[in-house]
């Protein structure tokens, strides 16, 4: 049985959408077929559009806007109109409606939560509502503060929400400094290779799950794809003391940016699916040099048919045709 890949339609709420669509064919037969894996992954591809269509956000965001509260996940359905299990579905995967979605990011603002917790005067007891309301007070004047972190991020990372250009993750820093921290405990990294292994880390997850690992947006420039905006993340987690850079002399004449992580890998911050990505791209590329590692990248169509513009890279449109993983 050979796994097909080829563009397809799925429908999702009287909607079609673009997708890869994978299945596997039976050279003998003709007969086409899928397993749960397939499906998944097809429906997925569905969901992630409608989703960035249309505002709505993901699961790992519907989850952390709850946990920003401290209340239970009955409670906040409770004061946002819901059924009594909606947000738990929706933590767990079910899309909600449009307007549900969109009441669930206006709530990521304390202000609009207050409003909300106020009119449902009637559903919680004076307590409750007092302690819910100071505690999103309190929120709302943390974010005042950290406003400078806000704009650091914008500049950092071109998309905070979710869409094909991150492949539908938050970014993710931590995360980031965690993966150079991994690949440092094999080899050693300077800049351009590292740019690399990111993008297979990311691309290769992608093209498995139909998610990025690190929420990262790559480009496609002269020596591959690389992270959008690598120079401002890596003197970020620079100032932030996960890594350092070092200008080092290569060969007689040239010099590269050595990348030293400052911490130790921290596996549990990673399922096992992403753990075993992670050991493939160390696995195949360990040896490689960076001039290696931009010849590979050359070799993908995510690069070649972006480099002309230096334009951004569809983890959707590229990463299930990705060459070398």
């Amino acid at each position: 049985m050979k796994l097909v890949l080829e563009p397809g339609n799925l429908t999702f709420r009287k909607e079609e959408f673009e997708i890869t669509y994978h299945y596997y064919l039976c050279d003998k037969s003709g007969e086409r077929f899928t397993t749960d894996v397939e499906d998944q992954k097809n429906q997925i591809q569905v969901y992630n559009q409608y989703r960035e269509k249309y505002g709505i956000p993901f699961p790992d965001e519907i989850k952390e806007i709850r946990a920003m509260y401290g209340i239970s996940a009955s409670k906040i359905s409770e004061i946002l109109g819901f059924g009594a299990n909606s947000y738990r579905l929706y933590e767990s995967g079910e899309i909600p409606s449009v307007a549900n979605g969109r009441l669930i990011l206006a709530i990521k603002h304390p202000l609009d939560f207050i409003k909300q917790v106020e009119a449902s005067a009637n559903l919680l007891s004076k307590k409750d509502r007092e302690i819910l309301i100071q505690s999103a007070s309190k929120i709302a004047e943390t974010q005042k503060r950290s406003v400078w972190n806000t704009i650091l991020r914008k500049h950092l990372f071109l998309y905070e929400q979710p869409n094909q250009f991150s492949g539908y993750k938050r970014p993710d820093l931590n995360k980031i400094a965690h993966i150079i921290a991994f690949f440092n405990e094999h080899m050693e990294l300077y800049k351009t290779k590292l740019n690399k292994l990111l993008f297979y880390v990311d691309f290769g997850y992608y093209k498995r799950t139909a998610f990025s690992i690190t929420g990262l947006t790559y480009r496609a420039i002269p020596l591959g794809p690389v992270p959008a905006n690598y120079d401002k993340l890596f003197i970020k987690l620079c100032e932030d003391e996960t890594i350092s850079i070092s200008q080092e002399l290569i060969g007689n004449d040239n010099y590269g940016d050595l990348i030293k992580s400052n911490i130790p890998f921290d596996r549990s911050l990673f399922s096992g699916e992403e753990l075993a990505v992670l050991s493939e791209v160390n696995k195949k590329f360990i040896g490689y040099y960076a001039k290696q590692m931009v010849d590979i990248s050359h070799s993908e169509l995510a690069w070649e048919l972006n480099k002309e513009e230096k334009g951004l890279i569809s983890y959707q449109k590229y990463a299930f045709g990705l060459k070398n993983m």
